[in-house]
């Protein structure tokens, strides 16, 4: 039978258990695949197609600089504004602007997701289920109190319900009346959207509305 000495010398840890010093060094190719893990986790954190979409790389083209220059200036936290309303044409860079934003809060300390309507609306049904922890309606206010709120493609398609703007309208609301920074891309004209959203990204003390008139870039990416 082991002597009691051996069996506690075991257990202390002090024996047969290599030091932490005693491990190599990770090599430049391990600290690389541990950096390029770090950067994915934070691309799907932040919800952005790709963390090379910063303002520095967005490509401007005639009819895209009021857009430009009005993401910045929300990104650089210096506007008496925090609410943001971009419109206009598919492809020509909106959701490169709103993930620049997203990038450039991360940047600053600040957490930011960009959310789509859709997968928005989405949540906020599940919500309603039965099995659901949080309902619909603690879904709506976490929505309304987050500090910073970035939603793309707002009404795509020209698909959405009464019901899906219904909901977006009461988070508008609620985020115009707090003056919480607030960015909303979209492919609908301005006509299309409900005058209650619109007014509220349309008053001067709080908010600006952007026709981002540029042109689609993904055909040049094509020909590129």
């Amino acid at each position: 039978m082991e002597h009691i000495s051996k069996t506690l010398e075991g257990l202390s840890g002090e024996t047969n258990i290599p030091s932490r010093k005693t491990l190599p060094d990770p090599t430049p190719e391990e600290k690389k695949r541990e950096r390029l893990a770090e950067l994915e986790c934070l691309r799907c954190d932040i919800r952005v197609t790709s963390l090379e979409n910063t303002f520095d790389n967005f490509k401007s083209v005639k009819g895209t600089e009021k857009a430009v220059a009005a993401f910045r200036a929300l990104a650089a936290g210096n506007t008496h504004w925090k609410m943001l309303l971009c419109y206009g044409g598919v492809g020509n860079g909106k959701t490169h602007l709103l993930e620049a934003l997203a990038i450039e809060l991360h940047k600053q300390g600040k957490f930011a997701r960009v959310l789509t309507m859709s997968a928005i609306m989405a949540a906020l049904k599940r919500g309603m289920g039965k099995e659901a922890i949080d309902g619909l309606e603690d879904r709506v206010e976490h929505l309304s109190r987050v500090p910073y709120l970035l939603i793309d493609d707002v009404g795509m398609g020209g698909s959405g319900s009464d019901w899906e703007w219904g909901q977006l309208e009461d988070i508008i609301v609620y985020r115009y009346r707090e003056n919480l920074l607030t960015a909303v891309t979209s492919n609908l004209d301005i006509s299309q959207i409900p005058e209650r959203i619109v007014s509220r990204f349309s008053d001067s003390e709080k908010g600006r509305i952007v026709l981002n008139s540029g042109v689609d870039y993904r055909p040049l990416k094509v020909k590129g």
